[in-house]
């Protein structure tokens, strides 16, 4: 394989069968190296083959800026997200973690240590992202010596959290939450109910707010398709509906954003499951 990037001492740009820009990572592999000039593949330790070219590219220029060094560690975090929880996640995430956690230990080495504010919320409803974001602190601990902490691994998750939705913004994170939180209060108070957080309706219900929180706020309206199913839900659960209005209408009213009919029938059928666990 010819290299068509030297990114640095330890990592390169070269094309793979299929004619697709890959990052080559290893040792010296690098090292006084131009374009033009062929691999040594006896250097190769790790490959990283994204799929889009763009977040590729600004993958290189991460690592060319910021060296590799984080990156093992990102793909680390990539695989559990992806193997291990399932969790669908884009490949920005390559990009931002490389970025993030070189920051992250740079502010630490000069004194600097930030507070995450949304991290009880982001272990209470983003558990699997949570632990993924712990496990993380350890990695960077046995590359580095240097613990971050439980508020970095919460910004970790935060990062997983927004490579599942259509954003690369932490801030989005934090809104997203803001509303779940809001949701879950207004069903809460309404229906005089305390959830039972252990319960497979709670952690489904939970699951489904956090997406259609990133739906609202990023004005994706369902499209109705299940009206007819709908009346008759409706009909039948009076009592789960009063709930599904009340959160219609502060969504409505906080968001300007009107509830699809698939949308609150999607509500309906979660709080009712909720309601028929107490």
């Amino acid at each position: 394989m010819k290299i068509i990037r030297v990114l640095n001492t330890n990592a390169v740009v070269t094309l793979d069968e299929k004619n697709r820009e890959i990052i080559v990572t290893g040792a010296g592999i690098g090292f006084k190296k131009k374009k033009g000039e062929h691999l040594n593949d006896a250097l190769v330790e790790k490959i990283y083959c994204l799929t889009d070219k763009e977040v590729s590219r600004r993958l290189q220029n991460v690592v060319e800026e910021i060296s590799e060094k984080y990156l093992e560690t990102a793909d680390k975090i990539v695989t559990a997200a992806r193997e291990k929880h399932s969790l669908k996640v884009r490949d920005a995430l390559y990009v931002t973690l490389t970025d993030h956690i070189n920051s992250a230990v740079e502010r630490f080495q000069d004194g600097i240590s930030l507070k995450n504010m949304m991290k009880h919320e982001i272990r209470k409803f983003y558990a699997q992202e949570y632990s993924i974001g712990t496990q993380a602190i350890r990695w960077i601990y046995e590359e580095t010596g240097i613990d971050l902490g439980e508020d970095e691994a919460a910004f970790i998750a935060m990062h997983i959290i927004s490579a599942e939705f259509e954003t690369n913004e932490c801030s989005d994170v934090k809104r997203i939450t803001e509303l779940v939180i809001s949701i879950m209060k207004i069903v809460k108070i309404h229906f005089k109910i305390n959830f039972n957080e252990d319960s497979v309706s709670y952690q489904r219900f939970v699951t489904h707010l956090k997406f259609f929180s990133a739906r609202v706020l990023d004005r994706q309206l369902y499209q109705d398709s299940m009206k007819d199913l709908y009346e008759i839900v409706v009909e039948q659960n009076r009592y789960a509906y009063a709930g599904v209005k009340k959160v219609a209408q502060f969504i409505e009213k906080t968001y300007d954003y009107r509830l699809s009919i698939d949308e609150e029938l999607y509500l309906l059928i979660h709080i009712k499951r909720i309601l028929d666990e107490q």
